[in-house]
C-alpha cells in the first residue's frame, strides 16, 4: 500500500462515520506534505471511490466564505478542509467552532504512513521500533526515491539495527544486498580515496552518525567513544586503520583476536582486484602522518620484508637488497624467498621488473658461484656433455638477467650490473679456453657419442620417422641457442598436450648460417661453393652438387624425399585448411625461422635477448599451426649458436692477428675461409677434409677460427652478437622433439597441495595450519596462488567467513618437500562466537581467470570450535 492509499484509507474511515460527523473533516498538514496530492484525491475524478463525494476546500483567507458554503449553500454535502502552515491563535480562528464540532482535525502522519508502506507485514512491535528510529532520522523520508530504493532492501524480519544499516546503503549507493560495516566502510574509504566525503556528510545529515561510529566500535573495535565529535571522520578511522595494520593488529591493550574483524575486512579489500587501487592510495595519504619512513630507517631487510603495505616500503626494500647484492652479503635463496613472498602483497604488481631484476641478478650471481674457479675440462665428449648438463645454465642466467634489468630501466644498480657483467665475460674466457684446449687435441671434427649435425637428416628425420610411415616437421630457428632451446623446451611442454624434451649435437665449422642450413638437408656430401668469387665471398654451400641457400634451392633438396620448406611467416599467414593442405603434400617439411640471427646480424645487438624471447613465443605458434594442420611430430633445430655479451670488448678479447694464405674469402668476427691459409698459433686451423666438407684437397679449402672467444678486428659484423667459431655456446646446437598428444592426460594443471591438519580442534583465539605443495611447479605442472580462511555455515547453508582471509603462493620448483611447506595463521572474528561448540571448516578457493569471481577447491578441513568466549560485546552490531 503506498503512503497516499493509507491516507485516503484513513479519511475513508472519517467520512464513512454517522451523522453530521462524517460529513466534515477538517485535515492539518502543517509542512504542506501533501500539498501536490491533495487536488486529485477529492471529487468526481478521484481514484478513490470513497472520496468521489467530497468536496476540497483549500483553507485560506476566506474563512467566512468557507463556512457560509458548507453550512449554507451546500449543508448536505462532504468537504474537506485542507490547511497548511502554522494556524491562527483559538482568539483568531474563525473556524474554531467548526473544529470543535468536527474534531478530531485530521493529520497524516507522514512517518506513520512511510511505515505502512516500508513494512505492511511487519509485526506491530517491529513497527514502533522502526517508527522510533525513522523519528529520529526524519530527513532520510524526506526523498521520495530514498524510500522506495529502501522499501526494496527491507523485510519484516529486520530488526533496527539492519533497517539503519539498509538506511545507509541506500546513501552510499549500494548494490542490493550489500549493507554490511565491510559494505559500508569499503563505499566510504573508496570516496576518500577520490577525495570525496559526500557518502559520509550524508550519514551525518540523516542523523544515522551516532548509529554508524556505534557499529564502527562494536565490530571494529575502533575507539569512537573517546573521539570528539569532531574527530570522528573517516580520515581519523583510515589513520587508526593503517597504523593497526601496519603494527601487525596488534596493540599494547589488546592482541590480534581482538581485532579479527577488521583484520579480515581489510585483508580482503587488499586482496580484492577492484579494490587494491583504492587501498594503495590510502596508504599512500597516511604514510607520512603516520610517520612511517622514520621507522622504515631502522629497519634491515629481513624487517622490511615483513610489511607490504605502504609503496616506500617495496621502494625501500629493493634498494636494501641491492645493496646486500652489491656487497655479497645476502644468499640467493633469501633473495628468492623474499621476492616470491613479495607476490602476494599489495604493491608487487608496481615494482615487478625490479624485484624479477633482483631476483634473476642474485639467480645469475648463483650460477656462477656453481663453476669452478678455474675450469678444467677432460676430453671434448666431457666438455661437450658439461655443456649441455649444466655450464649452458650460466649463459641463461645471464640472459634472464640481462632482459629483467632492461625491463627495469629506472633500477639504480650500475655497479652490480657491471660486476656481474664483468664476471660473465671472464667465464666466458675461462670456459672458451678449457674448451680451446680440448679442441686442439681433435684431429677431426667429430666427438665420439655426440650426435653430429650433419647426420640430423638421417638419423632424426629418416630413421626417426620416415622410415616407420610417420610425417614430421622440422622447424629451423636461425641461432637458437641450446640454452634459448632448453627454455622452450620447457615452456612448449607446459602446453596442454604438448610433451618436449630437447638433446644436444655438434655444430658445424665453421658455425654460420649457410653451412649450418645445409647441413641439416638430406645430403650425402657437403662443399663449399667454389665456382665463383661471390659464391666464395658469400660463404654459399653446396649440397651434392646442388645450390642450398634460400627457401627455394631448400625445397627442391628436401622434394627428393618428398618434402617441402617454408618460411615461418607464410606457414603463420595461412588459414587451417591451407596449411592442411601444405602437410597433406609432404611427408616432410621443413619450417625456416629467423629472428635471433636477424637481430644480431643485422638489427641491434642489444636486443638479441628480447629477439629470443620473442622467439620462444613464435616457435610455440609455430608448433601449434602445426599440430593444427594434423602433424604432431615436430622437431625444433638451428644452424648454429652465437657468443653474447652486453658490455663492450677490452684489448684482451681481441686478436691482433690476420688471416693470410693464397686467397682469403669470407673474414668474420669468428671465422676466416680462404685457400691454403697459413697457419698461426692465434687461430685454430683446419682443412676442409677435416671439418667434414667434401671440397677437393686441391682446392685448398682452410678455414681459421680464433682460439677461445677472441674476435677478428675489420670493418663491419657486429661485436657483442657473434658466430662462427667453435666454442661451446656456438657450436652446440639444440635438437628438441616434441609431441602433440590427443589425450587429456597431457594437459596442463595446476599443481596440487595438501592442508597438513595436526588438529581437529580450536581453543583459542587463532590456529596456525600447516599447508604442503605435494609436487614442484614445472611442466605441466603450474603454480596456482589460493585465499584460504575459516568459515561457519549458517541454517540456511551459506558459509560465513569468521576468520581473516590468508593468500598463499603454491610455486616452489624444488623437488625437495622441505622446501615446499607454507603456513597460515588464522584469527578468528566475532562472527565465529555464534559457531562455538560446532563445527567450522577451513575452505581454499582460488580466481577464475579472466573474472573477478572465485572457485571453491577440493581441499578443506574441519574443526570443532570449543572455547570460552566473553561476552563484552553484547551490543555488537550485527547487520547482515
Amino acid at each position: 500500500m503506498s503512503e497516499l492509499n493509507a491516507v485516503a484509507a484513513m479519511l475513508a474511515k472519517r467520512y464513512a462515520e454517522p451523522g453530521e460527523r462524517g460529513r466534515i473533516v477538517f485535515w492539518l498538514d502543517e509542512a504542506g506534505d501533501y500539498a501536490d496530492d491533495v487536488r486529485a484525491m477529492f471529487g468526481a475524478d478521484s481514484k478513490f471511490e470513497a472520496l468521489r463525494d467530497v468536496e476540497l476546500i483549500m483553507s485560506g483567507d476566506t474563512p467566512f466564505a468557507d463556512r457560509y458554503t458548507m453550512m449554507i449553500e451546500h449543508p448536505e454535502r462532504k468537504f474537506a478542509v485542507y490547511m497548511t502552515g502554522v494556524q491562527p491563535a483559538s482568539g483568531d480562528d474563525w473556524l474554531l467552532d467548526m473544529k470543535l464540532a468536527y474534531a478530531p482535525v485530521f493529520s497524516a502522519d507522514r512517518l506513520s504512513m512511510i511505515l505502512t508502506e516500508l513494512a505492511p507485514d511487519a509485526s506491530r512491535e517491529t513497527k514502533e521500533q522502526w517508527l522510533a528510529v525513522m523519528r529520529k532520522t526524519p530527513r532520510f523520508f524526506d526523498s521520495k526515491s530514498r524510500i522506495h530504493k529502501l522499501a526494496e532492501r527491507l523485510n519484516a524480519q529486520d530488526d533496527t539495527r539492519r533497517l539503519q544499516a539498509k538506511m545507509i546503503a541506500v546513501l552510499l549507493d549500494l548494490p542490493q544486498g550489500q549493507h554490511s560495516l565491510q559494505d559500508i566502510w569499503r563505499a566510504l574509504l573508496t570516496q576518500d580515496a577520490d577525495d570525496d566525503d559526500t557518502g559520509i556528510r550524508k550519514i551525518e545529515q540523516m542523523g544515522l552518525a551516532p548509529f554508524h561510529w556505534a557499529g564502527t566500535e562494536a565490530i571494529y573495535h575502533y575507539p569512537a567513544s573517546t573521539r570528539s565529535e569532531d574527530n570522528l571522520t573517516v580520515k581519523d578511522f583510515k589513520l587508526w586503520l593503517f597504523d593497526l595494520a601496519w603494527n601487525g593488529f596488534s596493540t599494547k591493550s589488546h592482541d590480534e583476536s581482538y581485532y579479527a574483524g577488521i583484520r579480515r575486512d581489510f585483508d580482503g579489500w587488499c586482496n580484492n582486484v577492484q579494490t587494491r587501487d583504492m587501498m594503495r592510495t590510502l596508504a599512500n595519504s597516511v604514510m607520512h602522518d603516520l610517520g612511517i619512513p622514520a621507522e622504515m630507517d631502522e629497519m634491515d631487510v629481513d624487517a622490511l620484508a615483513q610489511h607490504g603495505l605502504f609503496q616506500a616500503v617495496d621502494q625501500r626494500l629493493i634498494g636494501r637488497l641491492l645493496e646486500k647484492l652489491g656487497n655479497q652479503s645476502i644468499m640467493d635463496t633469501d633473495v628468492q624467498r623474499i621476492v616470491n613472498d613479495r607476490k602476494t602483497m599489495l604493491w608487487y604488481d608496481q615494482f615487478a621488473n625490479e624485484y624479477q631484476a633482483i631476483s634473476a641478478a642474485s639467480a645469475f650471481r648463483a650460477a656462477l658461484g656453481k663453476v669452478e674457479d678455474h675450469i678444467e675440462l677432460q676430453s671434448p665428449q666431457q666438455g661437450f656433455e658439461s655443456y649441455v648438463s649444466h655450464y649452458y645454465r650460466v649463459d641463461q642466467a645471464y640472459r634472464h638477467f640481462r632482459m629483467a634489468f632492461d625491463q627495469a630501466p629506472d633500477l639504480d644498480a650500475i655497479a652490480i650490473s657491471n660486476d656481474l657483467e664483468a664476471d660473465y665475460v671472464r667465464f666466458q674466457l675461462d670456459l672458451g679456453a678449457a674448451w680451446q684446449r680440448q679442441v686442439n687435441t681433435m684431429n677431426a671434427w667429430r666427438i665420439p657419442n655426440v650426435a653430429d649435425q650433419r647426420d640430423f637428416f638421417l638419423n632424426k628425420v629418416e630413421n626417426g620417422f620416415l622410415k616407420s610411415g610417420k610425417k614430421v616437421a622440422v622447424i629451423i630457428s636461425d641461432a637458437l641457442r641450446y640454452e634459448v632451446a632448453e627454455e622452450f623446451t620447457r615452456r612448449i611442454d607446459e602446453e596442454n598436450r604438448f610433451t618436449a624434451s630437447v638433446n644436444a649435437q655438434l655444430g658445424v665449422l665453421p658455425s654460420y648460417t649457410q653451412l649450418g642450413m645445409a647441413a641439416l638437408l638430406p645430403h650425402e656430401r657437403i662443399a663449399f661453393n667454389t665456382k665463383s668469387a661471390r659464391a666464395l665471398d658469400d660463404g654459399l654451400v653446396l649440397v651434392d652438387d646442388h645450390a642450398s641457400s634460400g627457401t627455394g634451392n631448400r625445397d627442391a633438396i628436401l622434394q627428393t624425399r618428398n618434402g617441402h620448406a617454408v618460411q615461418a611467416k607464410d606457414l603463420l599467414a595461412m588459414n587451417t585448411s591451407e596449411a592442411r593442405e601444405l602437410v597433406k603434400s609432404c611427408d616432410v617439411l621443413y619450417v625456416y625461422h629467423d629472428e635471433i640471427d636477424k637481430e644480431g646480424d643485422k638489427g641491434d645487438e642489444d636486443k638479441v635477448f628480447s629477439a629470443c624471447e620473442s622467439t620462444i613465443k613464435a616457435l610455440i605458434a609455430i608448433a601449434k599451426k602445426l599440430t593444427n594442420a594434423n602433424i604432431n611430430n615436430i622437431l625444433v633445430t638451428a644452424d648454429h649458436g652465437f657468443l653474447y655479451q652486453r658490455s663492450e670488448l677490452d684489448a684482451g678479447e681481441w686478436l691482433s692477428e690476420q688471416p693470410h694464405g693464397d686467397a682469403v674469402w669470407m673474414r668474420k668476427r669468428r671465422f676466416t675461409t680462404g685457400a691454403h691459409l697459413i697457419p698461426n698459433d692465434a687461430f685454430m686451423t683446419r682443412t676442409a677434409q677435416q671439418v667434414g666438407l667434401a671440397n677437393l684437397p686441391e682446392e685448398g679449402v682452410t678455414i681459421q677460427l680464433p682460439n677461445s672467444i677472441l674476435r677478428l678486428r675489420h670493418q663491419g659484423d657486429g661485436v657483442k652478437y657473434v658466430h662462427g667459431g667453435a666454442s661451446l655456446q656456438e657450436i652446440v646446437v639444440p635438437v628438441v622433439s616434441i609431441n602433440k598428444s590427443r589425450s587429456a592426460s597431457g594437459d596442463r594443471r595446476a599443481v596440487n597441495f595438501t592442508i597438513l591438519q595436526s588438529t581437529n580442534l580450536i581453543t583459542t583465539g587463532q590456529i596456525t595450519v600447516d599447508f604442503v605443495q605435494s609436487e614442484p611447479v614445472g611442466g605441466k605442472v603450474r603454480e596456482r596462488t589460493v585465499y584460504v580462511g575459516l568459515y561457519g555455515r549458517n541454517a540456511d547453508g551459506t558459509q560465513i567467513p569468521i576468520s581473516n582471509e590468508v593468500l598463499l603462493a603454491f610455486d616452489s620448483p624444488s623437488p625437495e618437500p622441505a622446501n615446499r611447506h607454507r603456513t597460515a595463521t588464522f584469527v578468528l572474528t566475532k562472527e565465529a562466537d555464534a559457531f562455538n561448540n560446532h563445527t567450522i571448516t577451513l575452505l581454499c578457493y582460488e580466481d577464475v581467470d579472466g573474472s573477478a569471481a572465485r572457485r571453491p577447491l577440493e581441499q578443506k578441513a574441519q574443526f570443532t570450535l570449543k572455547r570460552a568466549i566473553a561476552s563484552d560485546d553484547d551490543n555488537l552490531l550485527d547487520w547482515d
